[in-house]
């Protein structure tokens, strides 16, 4: 593992040690360290304000000493390979502030802290852990380790070895970092091709989204996605770092992870619009005039996004989409209905589960539920809908009730199945009597 190719970019360095050049202390020394290697730095000797932070979203790792002492000046310097900026300081010190600037970190990247103090190490995570932002019973994106455990003299430095055997821990900070150095290379690789093509294709392909009648910001980022993914090379990932044993894997770890990576919570998603994969939970009298049921139904729409885009609703006027204009956009949505099954419900066999034609059954979705998906139970709402109320309840839009969305390629998988329901043959019975175990 190369740790000085995998944490390209640059580095911030916050100490209120790291301009006193008649310090002895080994932060001097670990920053000389960073230099030697052309990393590039930004030093603060106190925790910068919330307007320099929100520009950290991109820094590649962050050192932080957990003693910063009490400002006496108003302002301090920040350089960037020998550039200098100023900027406020807080005038007083406490803990705290340590924890507040990492929870207002952790809202703007998914970045490696290290923190190096003098301090026992375990004084500190015990401050981290009553924040919420350390587990010891897992691996972490914070890095604890005393300075003198970096560097013992000026001849022997282990900084860079610690990381390493840090991240060998931590595979979701390995991955990212990989990941970042093959996106990189590949958004540059996309942006410089088409900017060599026509510097103004943004705007080709705007009047193309515009002139069909699509949402010009979706279908744009979109189309950017989809040509950064076709020019990422293969990533190889050290499998020492990434594998994990049998006995590490516990079951509900697993089905939360593999929920994570096919279905989106409704908190994630876009409030104003509606795609195919979107989940609905509504009680059965919202949908059921008269009913004074109130049993729990879920529906997934599969109405592909083009054509919610191009619904009759959803036409352009004056050379923009109503799309946005949010008061007019409500498009149809064709939703089926689901059931819950339970884990005895499911047979699977070498990876997969079994399902009948009629129907299609994903697993760990909305809270690790498993889903069958009902082809002969079909349902179209408008996304702007108004539901039956049932008495004392208030009435609510069909758009209020989506939990969340299914991802590809499973929601393309069920749309798929569903399509060969739609033009299936059907085929005699096949007596039971013309097959025996014989």
């Amino acid at each position: 593992m190369d740790i000085k190719k995998l944490f390209k970019g640059v580095a911030v360095v916050i100490d209120d040690k790291i301009n006193d050049t008649e310090s002895d202390d080994l932060i001097l020394k670990i920053v000389d360290k960073l230099k030697k290697e052309k990393i590039p730095l930004l030093k603060y000797d106190d925790i910068p304000d919330n307007s320099i932070i929100s520009n950290f979203s991109n820094i590649s790792f962050i050192l932080l000493d957990w003693e910063l002492s009490p400002s006496i000046t108003d302002s301090t310097v920040g350089s960037v390979t020998g550039a200098t900026e100023t900027t406020l300081i807080n005038s007083s010190y406490n803990p705290k502030d340590n924890i507040e600037f990492i929870k207002k970190l952790k809202e703007i990247a998914f970045v490696p802290i290290f923190i190096f103090s003098h301090l026992n190490p375990d004084t500190i995570i015990n401050k981290l852990k009553e924040a919420r932002l350390y587990n010891e019973h897992s691996s972490n994106y914070i890095f604890v380790k005393k300075k003198n455990d970096l560097l013992s003299d000026e001849e022997k430095n282990k900084l860079f070895g610690e990381i390493e055997s840090w991240l060998k821990q931590t595979p979701s900070i390995y991955v990212l970092k990989e990941w970042e150095n093959a996106l990189n290379q590949a958004k540059n690789r996309l942006f410089w091709e088409f900017y060599n093509i026509n510097h103004k294709w943004p705007s080709v392909l705007q009047k193309t989204f515009t002139d069909d009648g699509s949402d010009v910001n979706y279908e744009l980022g979109n189309f950017i996605f989809k040509n950064i993914m076709a020019r990422t090379e293969p990533i190889e990932f050290d499998e020492d770092i990434i594998s994990i044993s049998d006995d590490e894997l516990r079951k509900d770890e697993l089905r939360k992870v593999l929920e994570a990576e096919r279905f989106i919570n409704n908190d994630s998603l876009p409030p104003e619009y509606p795609a195919i994969g979107d989940l609905f939970e509504l009680f059965q009298y919202e949908i059921e005039n008269g009913s004074s049921k109130e049993k729990k139904k879920l529906f997934l729409n599969i109405r592909p996004d083009c054509d919610i885009i191009r619904d009759k609703d959803n036409i352009k006027k004056g050379g923009k989409s109503i799309r946005h204009n949010e008061a007019n956009y409500n498009p149809f949505l064709y939703c089926l209905e689901c059931e819950i099954l339970k884990d005895k419900d499911v047979t699977i066999e070498k990876g997969s589960i079994i399902e009948r034609k009629n129907s299609s059954v994903i697993p760990f979705v909305y809270d690790n539920k498993i889903l069958k998906i009902n082809f002969d139970k079909l349902f179209m709402f408008e996304w702007k809908q108004q539901l039956f109320t049932k008495e004392k309840r208030e009435q609510r839009e069909f758009n209020k009730t989506r939990i969340g969305r299914i991802l590809p390629p499973y929601i393309t998988a069920i749309q798929q199945k569903y399509s060969f329901y739609l033009q299936r043959q059907g085929l005699p019975a096949i007596p039971e009597k013309a097959i025996t175990n014989d």
